[in-house]
Parts: structure tokens; C-alpha cells; sequence
């Protein structure tokens, strides 16, 4: 299998090789998502965030952190990958079962579905939309007066060697600095962006970056 085809994966887990593919983002990934939701759990009080999506959450090691984090929370998870939601029904199976947690199919419109939000989370998702301040332009108005958008990403310099090559041959947009990012964000009418960072600024393990309205 070519590099290439394993990077279009990442943009869109299908078949097995999608479902390698998730296994392997739970492992790689669940440090990052351990972080990036200790980081909103700092910034936002628990008991006032009542409904969360996470957009892209893969095979749900994300969504099992948000759900212990803000446990008043109605949660939801959105995903264009069947293969994805599969596996994050399967990592989430109680909080299914209790209603807490609903996995839907479906890509940034269908956010807008479970507004108002007081927390949108999407961790590396941001490299695959051709149009990215179309996206958040979205996601901002799907936010309640005082809600959070999360974006969790990694700059190329600091990407696997797999991702920073192919990423773009697949037709994916990857980010050199944090001002690309926040450019992408104040185009998309957000005022105030920070953008904290996990791990030593000359190896840094990824970034966040946190807008209200």
C-alpha cells in the first residue's frame, strides 16, 4: 500500500485499512486527547457545560475523555467515517447505552444541528478542510453566547515524516505557524485566539487552539 493512499486514510478511515488506521490513532492519539481536554477542563467550569460536541473524534478516546471531564454534559460525536463510529461506539459503549453520548454521521453542517454549544472540540481535524474558514465560520455560529471552539492540531515541522511528504500529495493543508492558524480563525470572525502548546517549544507534541465568541 502507498503512503499516499494510507495519508487520504487519515482525512477518511473506510474498510480496513480505515479501521487499522483508528486503532493506530487511539494509540498515537489518546496522550494529545488526554491533554487537550484537561486543558478545556482548566478553562471551562464543568458544571456549566451541559453540551459538547467533538467533531472527527475517531475511534472515541476523545470522547471518553470529554465525557469524564464534563459529566453533566449531553455529548455528541460527529464523524463522516462509518469505520470511525463503529469503533468509537465500541470504546463507548456504556455512555451509549445511557443516552449520554450519540454518534452521528455526518461532517461540520451537522453541527449546527445540536446548537446552542458551549463546546466544540476537533483535534487534527483542521489539515482536512479544503476551506477551513468555511468550517469554523460554521462551527461559530453553531456555539451558544458563551461557548468554546477547540482545535487541536500539529505544525508540519514538528508532523511524522509520513504526514509532512504526503499530507499534501493527498490534497491535505498543513500549517507551518501558528499565525496560519489564527489567521484562519479571525477570517472566520473570532477576535481572541489562544493557542497553547503541549511539550518543549523546540519538539512540541502538538497544539491547541482555544476562540469564544
Amino acid at each position: 500500500m502507498g503512503m499516499s493512499v494510507l495519508a487520504r486514510q487519515f482525512g477518511h478511515p473506510r474498510g480496513l485499512v480505515g479501521r487499522l488506521v483508528g486503532r493506530g490513532m487511539a494509540r498515537g492519539n489518546r496522550d494529545f486527547n488526554t491533554w487537550v481536554v484537561q486543558a478545556l477542563r482548566k478553562r471551562r467550569d464543568s458544571d456549566g457545560v451541559t453540551r459538547v460536541v467533538e467533531l472527527g473524534p475517531g475511534p472515541g478516546v476523545g470522547l471518553a475523555c470529554l465525557l469524564d471531564a464534563f459529566p453533566r454534559a449531553q455529548v455528541w460525536g460527529v464523524d463522516q467515517s462509518s469505520a470511525m463510529l463503529g469503533q468509537a461506539r465500541r470504546h463507548n459503549a456504556p455512555a451509549v447505552g445511557a443516552g449520554r453520548l450519540q454518534l452521528v454521521r455526518g461532517g461540520t453542517s451537522a453541527v449546527q444541528g445540536f446548537a446552542p454549544l458551549d463546546l466544540i472540540v476537533a483535534v487534527h481535524v483542521l489539515y482536512f478542510w479544503p476551506d477551513p474558514v468555511r468550517e469554523i465560520t460554521l462551527l461559530c455560529a453553531a456555539l451558544a453566547p458563551t461557548g468554546t471552539l477547540a482545535l487541536g492540531y500539529q505544525l508540519r515541522p514538528y508532523m511524522p515524516r509520513m504526514a509532512q511528504q504526503e499530507f499534501p500529495r493527498a490534497g491535505h493543508r498543513v500549517y507551518e505557524a501558528d499565525d496560519e492558524v489564527r489567521y484562519v480563525f479571525t477570517e472566520a470572525g473570532f477576535i481572541d485566539v489562544d493557542i497553547v502548546v503541549k511539550g518543549p517549544a523546540d519538539a512540541p507534541h502538538g497544539r491547541l487552539a482555544l476562540a469564544s465568541r
